[in-house]
Protein backbone atom coordinates (compact mmCIF):
# COMPACT_ATOMS: atom_id res chain seq x y z
CA UNK A 1 0.00 0.00 0.00
CA UNK A 2 1.36 3.94 -0.85
CA UNK A 3 -1.10 6.02 0.53
CA UNK A 4 0.34 9.42 -1.57
CA UNK A 5 -0.68 6.74 -4.39
CA UNK A 6 -3.87 6.36 -3.31
CA UNK A 7 -4.87 9.52 -1.98
CA UNK A 8 -3.49 10.90 -5.90
CA UNK A 9 -6.24 8.26 -7.03
CA UNK A 10 -9.27 10.22 -4.86
CA UNK A 11 -8.31 13.90 -5.52
CA UNK A 12 -7.24 13.55 -9.01
CA UNK A 13 -10.70 13.35 -10.66
CA UNK A 14 -11.81 16.29 -8.51
CA UNK A 15 -8.79 19.11 -9.04
CA UNK A 16 -8.37 20.84 -12.32
CA UNK A 17 -4.66 21.84 -11.40
CA UNK A 18 -2.73 19.66 -8.81
CA UNK A 19 1.18 19.24 -8.23
CA UNK A 20 2.15 15.37 -6.75
CA UNK A 21 5.23 15.69 -4.16
CA UNK A 22 6.49 12.15 -4.26
CA UNK A 23 9.69 10.66 -3.59
CA UNK A 24 12.00 9.07 -6.14
CA UNK A 25 11.01 5.39 -7.03
CA UNK A 26 7.45 5.87 -5.33
CA UNK A 27 5.81 4.57 -8.42
CA UNK A 28 4.41 8.56 -9.38
CA UNK A 29 5.15 8.12 -13.36
CA UNK A 30 3.87 4.55 -13.88
CA UNK A 31 0.70 5.66 -11.58
CA UNK A 32 -1.66 5.25 -14.64
CA UNK A 33 -0.14 1.95 -15.22
CA UNK A 34 -2.19 0.50 -12.32
CA UNK A 35 -5.14 3.44 -12.18
CA UNK A 36 -6.50 2.72 -15.74
CA UNK A 37 -10.30 2.51 -15.12
CA UNK A 38 -9.36 6.27 -14.07
CA UNK A 39 -7.48 7.15 -16.68
CA UNK A 40 -10.86 5.82 -18.97
CA UNK A 41 -12.80 8.42 -16.87
CA UNK A 42 -10.38 11.17 -17.28
CA UNK A 43 -10.35 11.21 -20.54
CA UNK A 44 -7.56 12.15 -22.91
CA UNK A 45 -4.31 12.69 -21.37
CA UNK A 46 -0.45 13.72 -22.74
CA UNK A 47 2.32 12.51 -20.26
CA UNK A 48 5.01 14.35 -21.12
CA UNK A 49 8.92 13.22 -19.45
CA UNK A 50 12.50 14.75 -19.65
CA UNK A 51 14.19 12.84 -21.69
CA UNK A 52 13.66 10.64 -24.69
CA UNK A 53 15.18 7.29 -22.92
CA UNK A 54 12.23 7.97 -20.51
CA UNK A 55 9.72 7.89 -23.32
CA UNK A 56 10.84 4.88 -24.69
CA UNK A 57 10.92 2.77 -21.89
CA UNK A 58 7.92 4.24 -20.46
CA UNK A 59 5.62 3.43 -23.82
CA UNK A 60 7.07 -0.03 -23.67
CA UNK A 61 5.61 0.01 -20.28
CA UNK A 62 2.40 1.25 -20.60
CA UNK A 63 1.58 -0.26 -24.30
CA UNK A 64 1.50 -3.63 -22.52
CA UNK A 65 -1.28 -2.16 -19.87
CA UNK A 66 -3.27 0.21 -22.28
CA UNK A 67 -2.42 -1.41 -25.70
CA UNK A 68 -3.97 0.59 -28.77
CA UNK A 69 -5.09 3.48 -26.32
CA UNK A 70 -1.31 4.75 -26.36
CA UNK A 71 0.66 6.25 -28.72
CA UNK A 72 4.25 8.52 -28.24
CA UNK A 73 5.45 11.44 -29.97
CA UNK A 74 9.52 12.63 -30.08
CA UNK A 75 12.13 13.52 -32.40
CA UNK A 76 13.95 9.69 -32.09
CA UNK A 77 11.49 6.77 -33.13
CA UNK A 78 10.65 3.52 -31.36
CA UNK A 79 10.83 0.20 -33.80
CA UNK A 80 6.91 -1.65 -34.29
CA UNK A 81 5.58 1.31 -31.79
CA UNK A 82 3.07 3.53 -32.87
CA UNK A 83 3.81 7.27 -33.12
CA UNK A 84 1.34 9.65 -33.78
CA UNK A 85 2.32 13.01 -35.12
CA UNK A 86 -0.80 15.45 -33.67
CA UNK A 87 -0.54 13.53 -30.30
CA UNK A 88 -3.86 11.91 -31.04
CA UNK A 89 -3.84 8.67 -29.12
CA UNK A 90 -5.69 8.93 -25.91
CA UNK A 91 -2.87 8.25 -23.32
CA UNK A 92 0.42 9.99 -25.06
CA UNK A 93 3.72 9.98 -24.18
CA UNK A 94 6.01 12.49 -25.66
CA UNK A 95 9.22 14.65 -24.56
CA UNK A 96 9.01 18.29 -22.80
CA UNK A 97 10.28 19.82 -25.90
CA UNK A 98 8.06 17.99 -28.70
CA UNK A 99 4.76 18.60 -25.84
CA UNK A 100 5.56 22.41 -26.06
CA UNK A 101 5.78 23.14 -29.56
CA UNK A 102 2.57 21.66 -29.94
CA UNK A 103 0.80 23.50 -27.62
CA UNK A 104 1.85 26.55 -29.24
CA UNK A 105 0.61 25.09 -32.60
CA UNK A 106 4.22 24.55 -34.10
CA UNK A 107 4.08 20.52 -35.22
CA UNK A 108 7.00 18.64 -34.39
CA UNK A 109 7.01 16.50 -37.41
CA UNK A 110 6.04 19.40 -39.64
CA UNK A 111 8.26 21.96 -38.65
CA UNK A 112 10.34 22.10 -42.15
CA UNK A 113 7.43 22.26 -43.89
CA UNK A 114 6.01 25.35 -46.19
CA UNK A 115 2.43 24.71 -44.46
CA UNK A 116 1.53 23.23 -40.79
CA UNK A 117 -1.25 21.91 -39.13
CA UNK A 118 -1.04 23.63 -36.55
CA UNK A 119 -4.89 23.89 -35.74
CA UNK A 120 -4.59 20.02 -35.31
CA UNK A 121 -1.47 20.26 -33.15
CA UNK A 122 -2.67 22.99 -30.81
CA UNK A 123 -5.91 21.40 -30.61
CA UNK A 124 -5.18 18.38 -29.16
CA UNK A 125 -2.56 19.45 -27.41
CA UNK A 126 -5.19 22.38 -25.15
CA UNK A 127 -8.02 19.94 -25.17
CA UNK A 128 -5.69 16.93 -23.04
CA UNK A 129 -5.01 16.58 -19.47
CA UNK A 130 -1.49 17.44 -19.05
CA UNK A 131 0.63 15.39 -16.99
CA UNK A 132 4.31 17.52 -16.75
CA UNK A 133 7.19 14.59 -15.09
CA UNK A 134 9.83 16.58 -13.52
CA UNK A 135 9.70 19.19 -16.36
CA UNK A 136 12.98 21.06 -15.02
CA UNK A 137 15.02 18.18 -15.24
CA UNK A 138 14.61 19.04 -19.21
CA UNK A 139 17.58 21.67 -18.86
CA UNK A 140 21.30 21.31 -18.20
CA UNK A 141 21.89 18.29 -21.36
CA UNK A 142 24.79 19.64 -23.54
CA UNK A 143 24.43 23.78 -22.55
CA UNK A 144 26.43 26.70 -22.81
CA UNK A 145 23.44 29.01 -20.47
CA UNK A 146 22.24 26.59 -18.15
CA UNK A 147 20.55 29.78 -15.94
CA UNK A 148 19.01 31.23 -19.07
CA UNK A 149 17.85 27.92 -20.30
CA UNK A 150 16.22 27.32 -16.61
CA UNK A 151 14.78 30.67 -16.83
CA UNK A 152 12.91 30.00 -19.97
CA UNK A 153 11.19 26.45 -18.75
CA UNK A 154 9.91 28.36 -16.08
CA UNK A 155 8.26 31.08 -18.03
CA UNK A 156 6.68 28.48 -20.43
CA UNK A 157 5.00 26.19 -18.09
CA UNK A 158 3.30 28.97 -16.33
CA UNK A 159 2.01 30.25 -19.52
CA UNK A 160 0.98 26.44 -20.48
CA UNK A 161 -0.35 26.38 -16.71
CA UNK A 162 -2.60 29.71 -17.10
CA UNK A 163 -3.79 28.62 -20.72
CA UNK A 164 -4.58 24.87 -20.22
CA UNK A 165 -7.74 24.03 -21.16
CA UNK A 166 -8.41 20.62 -18.40
CA UNK A 167 -6.22 19.22 -15.86
CA UNK A 168 -2.69 20.52 -15.16
CA UNK A 169 -0.86 18.20 -13.51
CA UNK A 170 3.06 17.98 -12.44
CA UNK A 171 4.66 15.00 -11.03
CA UNK A 172 7.73 16.10 -9.38
CA UNK A 173 10.02 14.79 -6.07
CA UNK A 174 12.14 18.12 -6.51
CA UNK A 175 10.14 21.15 -7.42
CA UNK A 176 11.01 23.94 -5.83
CA UNK A 177 8.00 25.59 -3.43
CA UNK A 178 8.39 29.07 -5.89
CA UNK A 179 7.73 27.02 -8.97
CA UNK A 180 4.60 25.19 -6.97
CA UNK A 181 1.42 27.25 -8.46
CA UNK A 182 -1.82 24.63 -7.80
CA UNK A 183 -2.87 22.61 -4.98
CA UNK A 184 -0.41 20.07 -4.08
CA UNK A 185 -0.24 16.73 -2.53
CA UNK A 186 2.97 16.17 -0.31
CA UNK A 187 4.35 12.76 1.34
CA UNK A 188 5.36 14.52 4.25
CA UNK A 189 4.82 13.80 8.34
CA UNK A 190 2.53 16.62 9.57
CA UNK A 191 4.96 19.47 11.19
CA UNK A 192 7.28 18.92 8.50
CA UNK A 193 8.75 22.53 7.36
CA UNK A 194 8.26 21.94 4.07
CA UNK A 195 4.76 21.95 4.43
CA UNK A 196 2.84 25.27 3.84
CA UNK A 197 -1.34 25.54 3.80
CA UNK A 198 -1.26 28.58 2.92
CA UNK A 199 0.08 27.32 -0.60
CA UNK A 200 -2.13 24.98 -0.74
CA UNK A 201 -0.63 21.72 0.58
CA UNK A 202 -2.04 18.90 1.68
CA UNK A 203 0.38 16.32 3.66
CA UNK A 204 -0.47 12.51 3.06
CA UNK A 205 1.45 10.02 5.37
CA UNK A 206 0.67 6.95 7.15
CA UNK A 207 3.55 4.82 8.64
CA UNK A 208 2.25 1.54 7.69
CA UNK A 209 2.98 2.82 3.59
CA UNK A 210 5.56 0.12 2.32
CA UNK A 211 7.92 2.94 1.10
CA UNK A 212 7.44 5.02 3.94
CA UNK A 213 8.13 1.52 6.45
CA UNK A 214 11.30 0.76 4.26
CA UNK A 215 12.59 3.56 3.90
CA UNK A 216 12.07 5.39 7.36
CA UNK A 217 15.68 3.47 8.02
CA UNK A 218 17.37 5.16 4.80
CA UNK A 219 19.89 6.72 6.70
CA UNK A 220 21.25 3.60 8.40
CA UNK A 221 21.45 1.86 5.04
CA UNK A 222 22.84 4.88 3.22
CA UNK A 223 25.80 7.14 4.04
CA UNK A 224 26.36 10.47 2.49
CA UNK A 225 30.16 11.50 2.68
CA UNK A 226 31.31 15.10 1.55
CA UNK A 227 34.76 14.24 -0.27
CA UNK A 228 36.99 17.53 -0.73
CA UNK A 229 39.22 16.70 -3.65
CA UNK A 230 42.89 18.36 -4.23
CA UNK A 231 43.20 19.72 -7.60
CA UNK A 232 44.10 16.69 -10.52
CA UNK A 233 43.61 14.39 -7.82
CA UNK A 234 39.35 13.44 -8.66
CA UNK A 235 40.66 10.31 -10.66
CA UNK A 236 42.67 8.67 -7.61
CA UNK A 237 39.84 9.19 -5.33
CA UNK A 238 37.00 7.50 -7.46
CA UNK A 239 39.99 4.51 -7.59
CA UNK A 240 39.75 4.29 -3.90
CA UNK A 241 36.21 4.38 -3.20
CA UNK A 242 36.26 1.96 -6.12
CA UNK A 243 39.12 -0.24 -4.67
CA UNK A 244 36.92 -0.26 -1.14
CA UNK A 245 33.86 -1.68 -3.34
CA UNK A 246 35.30 -3.76 -4.63
CA UNK A 247 31.85 -6.33 -6.57
CA UNK A 248 29.81 -4.06 -5.64
CA UNK A 249 27.64 -2.11 -8.32
CA UNK A 250 28.75 1.77 -8.44
CA UNK A 251 27.15 4.62 -10.41
CA UNK A 252 29.65 7.25 -11.25
CA UNK A 253 27.86 10.83 -12.09
CA UNK A 254 30.00 13.91 -13.42
CA UNK A 255 28.67 17.16 -14.73
CA UNK A 256 30.60 17.03 -18.19
CA UNK A 257 30.86 15.05 -21.18
CA UNK A 258 34.69 15.70 -21.27
CA UNK A 259 35.10 14.17 -17.48
CA UNK A 260 32.92 11.09 -17.97
CA UNK A 261 35.12 10.01 -21.60
CA UNK A 262 38.38 11.11 -19.62
CA UNK A 263 37.21 9.03 -16.10
CA UNK A 264 36.05 6.02 -17.95
CA UNK A 265 39.48 5.69 -20.10
CA UNK A 266 41.33 6.06 -17.03
CA UNK A 267 39.48 3.24 -14.81
CA UNK A 268 39.07 1.07 -17.95
CA UNK A 269 42.59 -0.38 -17.61
CA UNK A 270 41.99 -1.36 -13.89
CA UNK A 271 37.88 -2.08 -13.61
CA UNK A 272 35.25 -3.41 -16.22
CA UNK A 273 33.88 0.36 -16.17
CA UNK A 274 31.65 1.85 -19.18
CA UNK A 275 30.43 5.40 -19.83
CA UNK A 276 27.41 6.69 -21.28
CA UNK A 277 26.60 10.86 -21.72
CA UNK A 278 24.30 12.50 -23.81
CA UNK A 279 26.37 12.40 -26.91
CA UNK A 280 25.68 8.35 -27.02
CA UNK A 281 23.49 7.10 -29.88
CA UNK A 282 19.47 6.45 -29.05
CA UNK A 283 20.18 2.71 -29.94
CA UNK A 284 23.43 2.75 -28.01
CA UNK A 285 22.12 4.00 -24.95
CA UNK A 286 19.37 1.35 -25.02
CA UNK A 287 22.03 -1.81 -25.79
CA UNK A 288 23.86 -0.47 -22.77
CA UNK A 289 20.88 -0.16 -20.29
CA UNK A 290 19.90 -3.62 -21.69
CA UNK A 291 23.65 -4.92 -20.58
CA UNK A 292 23.69 -2.70 -17.49
CA UNK A 293 27.50 -3.41 -16.18
CA UNK A 294 28.59 -3.03 -12.72
CA UNK A 295 30.49 -0.15 -13.29
CA UNK A 296 29.13 2.98 -15.03
CA UNK A 297 30.28 6.74 -15.70
CA UNK A 298 27.47 8.77 -17.21
CA UNK A 299 26.49 12.68 -17.06
CA UNK A 300 22.71 13.53 -15.88
CA UNK A 301 21.37 11.78 -18.34
CA UNK A 302 20.74 8.40 -16.21
CA UNK A 303 19.43 11.27 -13.81
CA UNK A 304 15.49 11.07 -14.28
CA UNK A 305 12.69 8.05 -14.29
CA UNK A 306 15.34 5.54 -15.37
CA UNK A 307 14.65 2.72 -13.46
CA UNK A 308 18.07 1.08 -12.53
CA UNK A 309 19.35 0.47 -9.37
CA UNK A 310 23.04 0.89 -7.65
CA UNK A 311 25.06 0.51 -4.78
CA UNK A 312 27.57 2.88 -4.29
CA UNK A 313 27.60 6.89 -6.10
CA UNK A 314 30.35 8.69 -6.94
CA UNK A 315 29.15 12.10 -8.15
CA UNK A 316 30.43 15.48 -8.69
CA UNK A 317 28.48 18.50 -6.37
CA UNK A 318 25.74 19.39 -7.99
CA UNK A 319 22.04 21.60 -7.38
CA UNK A 320 20.17 20.10 -4.70
CA UNK A 321 17.13 18.54 -7.38
CA UNK A 322 19.42 17.26 -9.44
CA UNK A 323 21.70 15.58 -6.37
CA UNK A 324 18.17 13.97 -5.30
CA UNK A 325 17.91 12.49 -8.65
CA UNK A 326 21.12 10.87 -8.62
CA UNK A 327 20.83 9.43 -5.25
CA UNK A 328 17.22 8.09 -6.41
CA UNK A 329 19.55 5.20 -8.16
CA UNK A 330 21.25 4.10 -5.14
CA UNK A 331 19.35 0.79 -3.69
CA UNK A 332 16.45 2.36 -5.84
CA UNK A 333 13.48 -0.74 -4.63
CA UNK A 334 11.98 -2.14 -1.55
CA UNK A 335 14.13 -5.02 -1.94
CA UNK A 336 17.57 -3.05 -2.45
CA UNK A 337 17.42 -1.23 1.07
CA UNK A 338 16.49 -3.93 3.07
CA UNK A 339 19.04 -6.30 1.53
CA UNK A 340 22.36 -4.20 1.64
CA UNK A 341 23.82 -1.02 2.59
CA UNK A 342 24.93 1.76 0.18
CA UNK A 343 27.07 5.03 -0.06
CA UNK A 344 27.07 8.21 -1.68
CA UNK A 345 30.23 10.26 -2.15
CA UNK A 346 29.74 13.77 -3.61
CA UNK A 347 33.21 15.02 -4.90
CA UNK A 348 33.94 18.66 -4.58
CA UNK A 349 37.13 20.50 -6.12
CA UNK A 350 36.80 23.75 -8.02
CA UNK A 351 32.99 23.73 -7.84
CA UNK A 352 33.18 26.75 -10.12
CA UNK A 353 34.61 24.57 -12.72
CA UNK A 354 32.50 21.57 -12.19
CA UNK A 355 29.30 23.09 -12.88
CA UNK A 356 30.17 25.71 -14.93
CA UNK A 357 27.31 25.65 -18.38
CA UNK A 358 25.88 23.17 -16.63
CA UNK A 359 24.09 23.92 -13.47
CA UNK A 360 23.90 27.50 -11.49
CA UNK A 361 26.87 28.08 -10.04
CA UNK A 362 24.85 30.09 -6.82
CA UNK A 363 22.22 27.28 -6.30
CA UNK A 364 25.18 24.56 -6.20
CA UNK A 365 26.66 26.69 -3.33
CA UNK A 366 24.36 26.56 -1.50
CA UNK A 367 23.76 22.94 -1.98
CA UNK A 368 27.17 22.37 -0.50
CA UNK A 369 26.71 24.70 2.30
CA UNK A 370 23.49 22.82 3.70
CA UNK A 371 24.99 19.25 2.73
CA UNK A 372 28.02 20.67 5.09
CA UNK A 373 25.99 21.27 7.56
CA UNK A 374 24.00 17.75 8.19
CA UNK A 375 25.57 14.42 9.14
CA UNK A 376 23.70 12.53 7.05
CA UNK A 377 20.56 12.64 4.62
CA UNK A 378 17.95 10.85 3.56
CA UNK A 379 17.70 11.43 0.45
CA UNK A 380 14.74 9.05 -0.54
CA UNK A 381 12.09 10.38 2.42
CA UNK A 382 11.09 13.19 4.39
CA UNK A 383 11.92 12.92 8.06
CA UNK A 384 10.14 14.68 11.53
CA UNK A 385 13.63 16.13 13.12
CA UNK A 386 16.56 15.39 10.15
CA UNK A 387 17.59 16.53 7.36
CA UNK A 388 16.11 15.24 3.88
CA UNK A 389 15.74 15.89 0.65
CA UNK A 390 12.44 17.83 0.99
CA UNK A 391 14.89 20.36 3.68
CA UNK A 392 17.42 20.67 0.85
CA UNK A 393 14.99 21.60 -1.77
CA UNK A 394 13.28 24.34 1.14
CA UNK A 395 17.24 25.68 1.60
CA UNK A 396 18.03 26.63 -2.04
CA UNK A 397 14.92 28.82 -2.44
CA UNK A 398 16.45 31.72 -1.99
CA UNK A 399 18.41 30.99 -4.99
CA UNK A 400 15.83 29.89 -7.63
CA UNK A 401 14.05 33.20 -6.09
CA UNK A 402 17.07 35.03 -8.10
CA UNK A 403 16.30 32.77 -11.26
CA UNK A 404 12.56 33.42 -10.89
CA UNK A 405 13.26 37.10 -11.48
CA UNK A 406 15.39 36.69 -14.43
CA UNK A 407 12.94 35.03 -16.03
CA UNK A 408 10.29 37.63 -15.34
CA UNK A 409 13.00 40.53 -16.46
CA UNK A 410 13.46 38.45 -19.90
CA UNK A 411 10.11 39.95 -21.81
CA UNK A 412 11.17 37.96 -25.08
CA UNK A 413 9.74 34.36 -24.20
CA UNK A 414 6.38 35.56 -22.82
CA UNK A 415 6.06 38.18 -25.93
CA UNK A 416 6.64 35.39 -28.00
CA UNK A 417 4.23 32.94 -26.37
CA UNK A 418 1.99 35.49 -26.83
CA UNK A 419 2.15 36.72 -30.53
CA UNK A 420 2.43 32.53 -30.89
CA UNK A 421 -1.06 32.21 -28.85
CA UNK A 422 -3.20 35.50 -30.71
CA UNK A 423 -1.51 36.22 -33.86
CA UNK A 424 -1.31 34.09 -37.22
CA UNK A 425 2.03 33.84 -38.54
CA UNK A 426 3.58 31.95 -41.57
CA UNK A 427 5.88 28.61 -40.73
CA UNK A 428 8.39 30.66 -42.03
CA UNK A 429 7.74 33.71 -40.16
CA UNK A 430 7.77 31.74 -36.90
CA UNK A 431 11.31 29.73 -38.03
CA UNK A 432 12.60 33.09 -38.00
CA UNK A 433 11.63 34.67 -34.84
CA UNK A 434 12.77 31.39 -33.15
CA UNK A 435 15.67 31.91 -34.98
CA UNK A 436 16.49 35.33 -33.80
CA UNK A 437 15.61 35.37 -30.38
CA UNK A 438 16.40 32.17 -28.98
CA UNK A 439 18.62 30.33 -31.44
CA UNK A 440 15.75 28.11 -32.53
CA UNK A 441 14.15 26.90 -29.14
CA UNK A 442 12.18 29.16 -26.72
CA UNK A 443 13.02 26.22 -23.89
CA UNK A 444 16.69 25.41 -24.45
CA UNK A 445 19.63 27.26 -24.90
CA UNK A 446 19.66 26.27 -28.62
CA UNK A 447 17.75 23.80 -31.36
CA UNK A 448 19.19 20.31 -31.13
CA UNK A 449 20.35 19.05 -34.64
CA UNK A 450 19.98 15.76 -35.64
CA UNK A 451 23.09 13.63 -36.25
CA UNK A 452 23.92 10.44 -37.87
CA UNK A 453 26.25 7.89 -36.20
CA UNK A 454 26.72 4.42 -38.25
CA UNK A 455 23.91 4.40 -39.02
CA UNK A 456 22.48 5.38 -35.61
CA UNK A 457 20.40 8.37 -34.47
CA UNK A 458 21.82 10.90 -31.98
CA UNK A 459 21.61 15.09 -30.94
CA UNK A 460 23.87 17.49 -30.57
CA UNK A 461 22.99 21.26 -29.32
CA UNK A 462 23.99 24.09 -31.97
CA UNK A 463 27.06 25.09 -30.49
CA UNK A 464 28.83 21.68 -30.66
CA UNK A 465 27.73 21.09 -34.43
CA UNK A 466 29.29 24.48 -35.51
CA UNK A 467 32.42 22.97 -33.99
CA UNK A 468 32.08 19.53 -35.84
CA UNK A 469 31.50 21.27 -39.37
CA UNK A 470 34.13 24.20 -38.69
CA UNK A 471 36.52 21.65 -38.24
CA UNK A 472 35.64 18.86 -40.92
CA UNK A 473 34.70 21.88 -43.80
CA UNK A 474 32.27 20.12 -45.13
CA UNK A 475 29.32 17.09 -43.84
CA UNK A 476 27.19 14.67 -45.52
CA UNK A 477 23.36 15.30 -45.04
CA UNK A 478 21.00 12.33 -45.03
CA UNK A 479 17.44 11.81 -46.34
CA UNK A 480 14.66 9.21 -47.72
CA UNK A 481 13.00 9.51 -50.79
CA UNK A 482 9.32 8.55 -49.75
CA UNK A 483 8.06 7.24 -52.82
CA UNK A 484 11.06 4.91 -53.60
CA UNK A 485 12.94 4.43 -50.08
CA UNK A 486 15.98 5.38 -50.78
CA UNK A 487 18.37 7.36 -48.69
CA UNK A 488 20.52 9.89 -50.44
CA UNK A 489 22.69 12.31 -49.36
CA UNK A 490 23.79 15.92 -50.08
CA UNK A 491 26.69 17.70 -49.27
CA UNK A 492 26.78 20.71 -46.90
CA UNK A 493 29.57 23.34 -46.76
CA UNK A 494 30.97 25.50 -43.10
CA UNK A 495 29.49 28.40 -45.66
CA UNK A 496 25.92 26.77 -46.09
CA UNK A 497 25.36 27.38 -42.21
CA UNK A 498 24.10 30.52 -40.90
CA UNK A 499 25.72 31.52 -37.86
CA UNK A 500 22.97 31.71 -34.64
CA UNK A 501 19.86 30.93 -37.05
CA UNK A 502 20.06 26.76 -36.79
CA UNK A 503 16.28 26.52 -38.03
CA UNK A 504 16.53 28.30 -41.04
CA UNK A 505 20.08 26.50 -41.89
CA UNK A 506 17.76 23.00 -42.00
CA UNK A 507 14.85 24.48 -44.15
CA UNK A 508 17.88 25.91 -46.49
CA UNK A 509 18.93 22.48 -46.67
CA UNK A 510 15.80 21.26 -47.69
CA UNK A 511 14.23 23.30 -50.39
CA UNK A 512 17.81 22.73 -52.16
CA UNK A 513 17.62 18.78 -51.44
CA UNK A 514 13.54 20.11 -53.05
CA UNK A 515 15.21 21.35 -55.70
CA UNK A 516 17.53 18.97 -56.53
CA UNK A 517 15.21 15.94 -56.49
CA UNK A 518 11.98 18.14 -58.30
CA UNK A 519 10.09 17.44 -55.29
CA UNK A 520 6.95 19.28 -54.77
CA UNK A 521 4.69 19.61 -51.67
CA UNK A 522 0.64 18.28 -51.97
CA UNK A 523 -1.60 20.43 -51.26
CA UNK A 524 -1.42 19.65 -47.22
CA UNK A 525 1.99 20.61 -47.40
CA UNK A 526 3.60 17.05 -47.11
CA UNK A 527 7.15 16.83 -48.57
CA UNK A 528 7.91 13.39 -49.93
CA UNK A 529 11.25 13.66 -48.16
CA UNK A 530 12.54 12.32 -44.78
CA UNK A 531 15.57 14.13 -43.02
CA UNK A 532 17.45 11.93 -40.95
CA UNK A 533 20.23 14.37 -40.40
CA UNK A 534 24.16 14.97 -40.52
CA UNK A 535 25.85 11.95 -41.09
CA UNK A 536 29.16 12.26 -38.26
CA UNK A 537 32.60 12.35 -39.58
CA UNK A 538 34.63 9.24 -38.48
CA UNK A 539 37.28 11.14 -36.77
CA UNK A 540 34.35 12.48 -34.61
CA UNK A 541 33.22 8.75 -33.82
CA UNK A 542 33.98 6.95 -30.29
CA UNK A 543 33.10 3.98 -30.00
CA UNK A 544 32.79 1.05 -27.08
CA UNK A 545 32.59 -2.39 -26.84
CA UNK A 546 30.08 -3.89 -24.14
CA UNK A 547 30.18 -7.78 -24.72
CA UNK A 548 29.46 -8.26 -28.34
CA UNK A 549 28.18 -4.96 -28.57
CA UNK A 550 29.32 -1.87 -30.20
CA UNK A 551 28.05 1.57 -28.94
CA UNK A 552 28.45 4.55 -30.72
CA UNK A 553 28.93 8.08 -29.80
CA UNK A 554 30.30 11.86 -30.94
CA UNK A 555 33.20 12.71 -29.30
CA UNK A 556 33.19 15.25 -26.45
Amino acid sequence: MRVGLERLKEILPKEENLTAILPTGYGKTRFFKQNKDLLKNLGKTIHALPLQAIVSDFYQDMKGVLGDDVGYQMALSIPDADKRPYLSRKYMITTIDSFLLDFYGIPVHEIFRSKWHSDLALLFARTSNIILDEYHLVTAVDVDDADREFAKVISVVEDIRKSSLKKFIIFTATLPRQLIKTKSLVLAPDGHPFLDSSRGMEAVWDPNDDFISVFSDYTNRVKTFIDKVEKGKKIKKIKDILRDNKGRKILIILNHIRDVEKVATELKAETNCYFVHGLFTYESKQRLVNKLPNCLVATQVIEAGVNLSFDILITDIAPAFSLIQRAGRILRGVNDITSKNGEIHILVDNVEEQVKGVYDLGITKKTLELLEKASNINWRLPEKERMDYLRLIMGIEQEIESVIKHSESDPNVKNFLTLLSNIILSPQKIIGNLDELFHGSFIRSSSLIPMVVRGETASVSWERFLKIIKEAKELQFSYLLLDTNTERTVKVTAEDIIDKRPLTTMLRILRRIRREEKVDEDSSGFIKIAPKGFICPDSFIGEENIGEDKLYYIKG
